[in-house]
């Protein structure tokens, strides 16, 4: 697996629901484990390169279902690395999760049908 295979795996999950940053957090955790990289250095990479490709949105869920945070790409990557530095990397379904985009939705959808 690589970080391109990791944005694959979310934006597939994201085809059916949203996708908790824990899945992420632990796709990179396996790459890490496998080629001595930093997980914290890959869901980072991972997550920037979906935002700035406008594949994903980042976002709680609350009263109307999900709501996406505000800001640039890159300051929606800085808000999630500071969350998930709060709970030491450890985010148990609480900092946040991701959203497939119709742009996330159909790329992966004609992925799926190569």
């Amino acid at each position: 697996m690589n970080e391109e295979e990791i944005c694959r795996e979310i934006l597939e999950e994201g085809l059916d629901d949203w996708v908790p940053v824990d899945r992420m957090v632990g796709l990179a955790r396996e790459l890490s484990e496998r080629c001595g990289v930093s997980h914290r250095d890959v869901t980072e990479k991972v997550l920037a390169r979906l935002l700035h490709r406008g594949l994903v949105t980042v976002g709680d869920l609350g009263e109307s279902g999900f709501e996406a945070w505000a800001g640039d790409a890159d300051g929606v990557v800085r808000r999630v690395v500071q969350a998930l530095d709060e709970v030491a990397w450890e985010p148990a379904g609480g900092v946040c999760w991701l959203a497939n985009t119709s742009a996330g939705d159909r790329e992966t959808s004609s992925r799926q049908k190569d």
